[in-house]
């Protein structure tokens, strides 16, 4: 296929991730229906055809790209520390795949070790483990999201425990090539762990270059399974501010839809000004939570306030409520769920 010219890389870096994401997605979808009475045979996996699907969506963006201009996101961001020894800098090769080298999908790994954390990280484990890999998350703290609350992390790692395994903590003291492999010698909360062999290792890449504000504008988006996604001032923010706020926290188990489409597990996450009663920061956690995420982003762009949230009409049976119960929740209104006020 013609290659893709460099100013419309990163928008079609973009399309090629989220249609392996689409992909992921519909591999768990059917494999979520085999325990709801439905069966269905675990999927066919003809790595040709996805690449020369996503190389002909890759040319269709770049001939539209003159209609519609893409926006970059913070798909291959994270803020995770760097390690203190040279493994993240090493150079791309057939066994230590960087962003481009992960999504080019070269070839699928029985085991696959995800270096550090944030949207790519986390992004990229998503696609390999439905396609079959194994996968292993060394992070240096305790969350993959960083930049995000800890009820936040908390909740969607056990969300995914069945998914990959998360290794919190961890230092990568030795990284060699064996018979086509990498070995990685790895402590996790100060012990060591056993070496461990894997196909493929990808390196999440670092970015600590946002401002506070570009992180109070921007919205976070990780359409992993489950998605995650917030905008504005996190709690962690707040403590240290001077603003005085209140956090509603709606677990969707309390939602019609998500007990239907079991999803349960999921949050809508909303955080007010109590002075002047406006949203100042909100998302959600759970599987589709980017479809109604566009009302929170609209409401903290126009200040709306959890009066304005809680006189809008929301359809039922729709995640959306969650958005319209939690306002209620605030203004002690509620009456689906216990009230906070």
């Amino acid at each position: 296929m013609k290659a893709i010219t460099q100013p419309h890389k990163v928008e079609t870096t973009i399309v090629r991730t989220h249609a392996l994401l689409h992909m992921a997605k519909s591999i768990h979808s059917i494999r979520g229906a085999n325990s709801q009475g439905v069966s269905y045979c675990e999927p066919t996996i003809d790595l040709a055809a996805i690449q020369h699907k996503l190389d002909q969506l890759e040319c269709l963006y770049y001939f539209n790209s003159q209609r519609y201009v893409g926006s970059q996101n913070s798909v291959v961001k994270t803020n995770e520390k760097k390690q203190d020894n040279n493994v993240l800098k090493l150079a791309p090769n057939k066994l230590v795949w960087h962003y481009n080298e992960a999504i080019s999908l070269p070839f699928i790994p029985a085991k696959l070790a995800v270096v550090g954390a944030g949207i790519a990280a986390i992004e990229i484990a998503t696609i390999y483990q439905a396609l079959g890999a194994t996968v292993d998350i060394i992070i240096t703290g305790d969350d993959v999201f960083p930049e995000l609350d800890k009820d936040i992390n908390k909740t969607f790692q056990r969300y995914v425990k069945r998914l990959f395994k998360i290794k919190p903590q961890a230092e990568i003291s030795a990284f060699n090539f064996i018979d086509n492999q990498v070995q990685l010698s790895v402590t996790s909360k100060k012990k060591a762990l056993p070496d461990c062999l894997y196909d493929a290792v990808f390196i999440a890449d670092t970015d600590d270059t946002d401002s506070q504000h570009d992180r109070l504008t921007r919205p976070f988006m990780a359409t992993s399974f489950p998605t995650v996604v917030w905008l504005g001032w996190t709690e962690t923010q707040l403590a240290s501010s001077t603003l005085n706020y209140q956090v509603i926290n709606l677990p969707w188990r309390a939602l019609g839809r998500a007990n239907t489409d079991v999803n349960t597990n999921g949050i809508t996450k909303l955080i007010f000004n109590t002075d002047d009663h406006t949203l100042i920061g909100g998302g959600m956690i759970g599987n589709n939570a980017d479809e109604i995420f566009g009302e929170v982003c609209l409401a903290i762009h126009n200040k709306f306030t959890a009066n304005n949230i809680a006189h809008t009409v929301h359809a039922h049976p729709t995640l959306h409520e969650s958005i319209l119960l939690a306002a209620e929740m605030y203004l002690g209104t509620a009456t689906d769920v216990l009230n906070e006020a």
